[in-house]
């Protein structure tokens, strides 16, 4: 009887221990001879949590990742006023809940999975008591603050520290205004005190522990958040200037994307989840609202092929016609236009209107600040004019550029912008610009931003380009404008600049050759097949930062295979095609030529599910393949 009862009793004291271990959220006591509460917050499949505590006097936070680390104990807090929020602080009142939904979405996926547990933490102390918000995804966490405020307050620093684990590899850029940056591969130790990283920063966590970046989302009202070493395996927020703020006091989402491999940070959503939702009054159909078109651009700029002038950018339609692309970028210059009585708007309305006789549609470049002696759009009057002039004369979208910063007023001017911008029903690119933080969400007018070393920059390209995809597009959309036959084609093969246009995510796919150049390619017909959104991504697993990107993307029923070699030797790779669905499919191939890297080999052939498909791509090389059954 007495080992029945204490088979018995180890039996329940088993399935209480797990049970503890697995709660969304749960205290412990723990040992010492002052005893300190931890709140431990889980994710829905309980392999990430966040702890939280008070660790010498200071609010902590620390993150694992199946039972590692993947943030070691670090400060939170905000100086607000002069005041440090998260000092001599100690935990209260926990609120819980859990979101669980999918929502449409435009980037990787067309399709995104908010699925999360949350708490909202009372943090207490004598005269700086706030809010702290958290949400534990099965792919990261993501936290706030939220602070009663009544009058003026002044947000001079956020105190959020971030140490990595010893031993983790760490790819950065520099560049925290335009994040034009080039991202470079170091492992924590090396950072030195006061380097400066514009996120997203990601993070290869030892012992097999998986991937990590850290950025942030939700970003409205306030200074964007960088990132600056503290020479202690650690990173703090970096705001880009003071905040002001009148009233309840929300921060930005400071974001942990979590992965056991590249796949699931590519395919990550949390940067959206955080986001608020669009105003289904001005976006009656979300992301397909009417004058909502994403597509394909030629652009006169990189492409070596005239001036910015009105026969140019005729010549120009005419090439976006041939090529079945929807849109002619108009870049800087057409402010200037004049012939005779006819000012630029008279010219640009010539130009509109000759380009709707071929389907092809205009967008137009202009500076946020004043330029060259032709004013800016930063007042809200001129702004609206300029944005009212350009509906009336049936343009379709903008490229605004030079902001160079991302202070509160250029983040105030972002959301202003986007909601003037879709009151005139016109689709926005921003460049010179910084990291995107879900605003596609919130707007669906925004197609794309710069914040890339793109191909304005100079060769060499193929380290960069099989990094970005798993660090700066983590953070959404980028416009690298690709692809280049000329000039800036650079070390890379024709089929390695191919596959960037299915690999680098860009609604707005706006294309730096030449347009001659693709309709004189071999390759034409695959590159006009070429959508620029998708419905599904998988990152195959032979990717790897730095040397190899190797997708599937997939739109509608439709297939692509794209890779993009980093390494100066040759790869072959043998993908599963598992992804493809029952029955036989043709597959178009576009490969590289082993005898040169300014030409390609076309293959046709029939393949399954079940194929055996062995790649070869030269010295930064690349692939794209298209499955049509």
């Amino acid at each position: 009887m007495k080992t029945h009862l204490a088979k018995m009793i180890s039996l329940i004291l088993s399935f209480l221990i797990v049970q503890f271990q697995y709660l969304p959220v749960s205290a412990a006591i723990q040992p010492g001879p002052r005893a300190q509460k931890t709140i431990i917050i889980a994710s829905p499949d309980g392999k990430i949590h966040l702890l939280l505590q008070q660790k010498n006097g200071s609010l902590a936070y620390a993150v694992n990742f199946n039972k590692k680390p993947v943030i070691e104990y670090s400060h939170l807090g905000m100086i607000i006023n002069g005041k440090l929020f998260g000092d001599q602080a100690s935990t209260g009142e926990v609120e819980k809940y859990t979101i669980n939904e999918t929502y449409p979405y435009r980037g990787v996926h067309n399709l995104a999975r908010n699925h999360c547990n949350g708490v909202k933490i009372n943090i207490n102390a004598t005269e700086s008591s706030f809010v702290l918000d958290v949400r534990v995804f099965n792919d990261g966490v993501a936290f706030r603050y939220l602070i009663s405020n009544t009058n003026e307050a002044i947000i001079e620093k956020d105190t959020t520290e971030f140490v990595i684990p010893s031993g983790s590899l760490v790819w950065s850029q520099p560049n925290i205004k335009y994040y034009e940056g080039i991202y470079k591969q170091h492992q924590i130790e090396a950072f030195k005190q006061d380097d400066l990283a514009g996120p997203p920063i990601t993070i290869l966590l030892p012992e097999n522990n998986g991937y990590a970046a850290i950025t942030e989302g939700g970003l409205t009202d306030f200074a964007g958040m960088a990132l600056r070493a503290g020479g202690k395996r650690n990173f703090y927020a970096h705001l880009s200037g003071v905040t002001k703020k009148s009233g309840l006091i929300e921060s930005p989402w400071r974001i942990i994307e979590i992965g056991k491999d590249l796949n699931t940070l590519v395919n990550c959503d949390i940067i959206a989840n955080v986001s608020p939702s669009f105003d289904p009054v001005i976006f009656p159909k979300g992301y397909d609202t009417d004058w909502i078109k994403p597509g394909r651009s030629v652009w006169s700029w990189l492409a070596g092929n005239g001036k910015v002038t009105l026969e140019t950018m005729k010549r120009f339609s005419d090439y976006a016609s041939a090529l079945g692309f929807e849109y002619n970028l108009v870049d800087e210059g057409w402010s200037n236009w004049k012939d005779g009585d006819k000012n630029q708007w008279d010219l640009m309305k010539e130009l509109v209107d000759y380009s709707a006789k071929k389907n092809v549609k205009i967008w137009v470049w202009k500076a946020y600040p004043d330029r060259k002696g032709i004013a800016g759009i930063k007042d809200p009057e001129q702004r609206k004019a300029f944005f009212r002039k350009c509906k009336d004369l049936g343009i379709a979208g903008l490229k605004v550029d030079f902001f160079d910063a991302e202070s509160q007023e250029i983040i105030d001017f972002y959301q202003a912008g986007l909601k003037d911008a879709a009151t005139d029903q016109l689709m926005m690119d921003f460049h010179g610009a910084n990291k995107p933080t879900g605003e596609t969400r919130t707007w669906p007018n925004e197609m794309t931003r710069e914040a890339i070393k793109g191909m304005e920059g100079k060769p060499p390209w193929a380290l960069g380009n099989t990094t970005l995809p798993f660090t700066r597009y983590l953070a959404g959309h980028a416009d690298y404008t690709p692809v280049h036959f000329g000039k800036r084609l650079g070390e890379i093969s024709w089929a390695h600049h191919i596959a960037s246009m299915i690999i680098f995510t860009s609604p707005f796919l706006c294309i730096a050759a030449d347009p001659q150049s693709i309709l004189d390619n071999p390759a034409k017909a695959m590159m006009l097949s070429i959508p620029s959104t998708w419905d599904e991504t998988i990152v195959l697993p032979q990717s790897k930062i730095g040397e190899l990107v190797f997708y599937a993307r997939r739109k509608g029923k439709v297939w692509y295979l794209a890779a993009m070699n980093g390494l100066s030797t040759t790869q072959t790779i043998k993908p599963d095609l598992s992804f493809l669905g029952n029955g036989k499919y043709k597959l178009s191939a576009v490969m590289d030529d082993k005898e040169k890297q300014d030409h390609v080999l076309l293959e046709n052939t029939t393949i399954s599910a079940k194929s055996a498909l062995t790649i070869k791509l030269n010295a930064e090389g690349g692939y794209v393949g298209r499955f049509n059954q």
